[in-house]
């Protein structure tokens, strides 16, 4: 005698159900990486945050807030101005933002602050957007989210550190930040200092170490990982004609088309074209999360000057402590890492992978 049509079809589910069941009980993907950026809004910052909310909508990374330093590239008010708009066009408007730095020890020149406003403005369209203060300030809303995390926080940090330093007076802090990555210093390469100042200097300190001493030399000492990627690193990734072509050519996402737009704007055009324009700051996010880091690290102990002629200088020495210096990175594979996150091709980095080879210094 034959099963009938019901009894059949119950079996037909049972079997589909005991199929099906591995499947359920496949192991889940890993849950993105808490991170909070803090920069100054310079190009390269927006180009970073760009990747990082391409990176936070394939759930890569969590992006839980962005702080902005008043002290650097950016012009007060506008730098905040333009992390909103940036936001907003990548759809996530939504993620706390907060300005309101202290002073740093020395001045960022004002036709520089003048260059970026000109690049952000064309690259944005938002010339005419008033300003909006924060209802907090950077290094509170800094603080609150890292000790708010259930996860230790990573935290991209690229312009002066004067942010992160004032958050780290905040009890708890520094112990809950599992890794600083950090664009800063010059160690066997000349420094980048410019402007009117530049010559009471001694031509050895990279702009963002230069910007605010004290505070870089309280965030080196103060939280157990701290990834530098100095000059060393980033003048081995220039911005090329080749690559902003590329960028156009295959951008496929708010943000990709974002970073060709900032790239292809008349004041940093010549820059790109004599060879004088870097990746600086979009290095910092691809080290930590590209599937294959583009960075080399070693091992070092590191400290800053904090006066006189070589004030801002990152050395190594016996009194330092101790810190993951990048000293070479790979053109080749940061351009295609960064391009792929940017339209939302993303890799997870497998655990083996996570922490680029770092050796010891010699």
């Amino acid at each position: 005698m034959f099963p009938s049509r019901a009894v059949l079809a119950t079996l037909l589910a049972c079997a589909l159900g005991a199929a099906a069941a591995p499947a359920a009980s496949a192991t889940p993907p890993p849950a993105p990486v808490p991170v909070v950026f803090d920069g100054d809004s310079d190009f390269a910052d927006i180009a970073t945050l760009a990747y990082l909310c391409q990176a936070h909508k394939h759930r890569r990374v969590d992006l839980r807030a962005v702080t902005v330093t008043n002290n650097g590239a950016g012009i007060p008010g506008r730098a905040l101005t333009h992390v909103r708009t940036t936001l907003g066009k990548c759809g996530l408007s939504g993620i706390p933002v907060a300005d309101g730095s202290d002073t740093g020890v020395n001045p960022m020149p004002a036709d520089s602050r003048a260059w970026t406003e000109s690049i952000l403005n064309g690259a944005l369209g938002d010339a005419g957007v008033s300003h909006r203060p924060s209802r907090v300030r950077a290094s509170a809303l800094l603080a609150a989210t890292v000790l708010k995390s259930a996860k230790p926080v990573v935290v991209i940090a690229t312009g002066p550190l004067t942010n992160v330093a004032k958050a780290m007076a905040v009890p708890g802090v520094a112990q809950r930040i599992s890794r600083l990555s950090v664009m800063g210093g010059a160690f066997d390469v000349p420094g980048n200092v410019f402007g009117p100042d530049a010559g009471k200097f001694d031509g050895t300190q990279e702009v963002n170490m230069w910007l605010d001493p004290a505070s870089a030399d309280k965030v080196f000492a103060g939280i157990r990982r701290v990834d530098i990627v100095p000059l060393d690193a980033t003048n081995d990734v220039p911005i090329t004609p080749s690559y902003v072509e590329r960028l156009g050519r295959e951008a496929r996402t708010a943000e990709a088309k974002l970073v060709h737009s900032i790239v292809t704007q008349p004041d940093l055009v010549p820059y790109v074209q004599d060879g004088t324009a870097f990746w600086w700051d979009t290095l910092v996010s691809s080290e930590v999360f590209d599937a294959v880091s583009p960075v080399k690290l070693r091992q070092a102990k590191v400290d800053v000057r904090q006066d006189g002629a070589a004030a801002g200088r990152t050395y190594v020495t016996p009194e330092g402590t101790s810190q993951n210096v990048g000293y070479d990175a790979d053109p080749v594979a940061y351009e295609n890492g960064f391009l792929k996150m940017l339209n939302g091709q993303v890799v997870t980095r497998s655990p083996a992978m996570r922490t680029p080879t770092i050796r010891r210094a010699s």
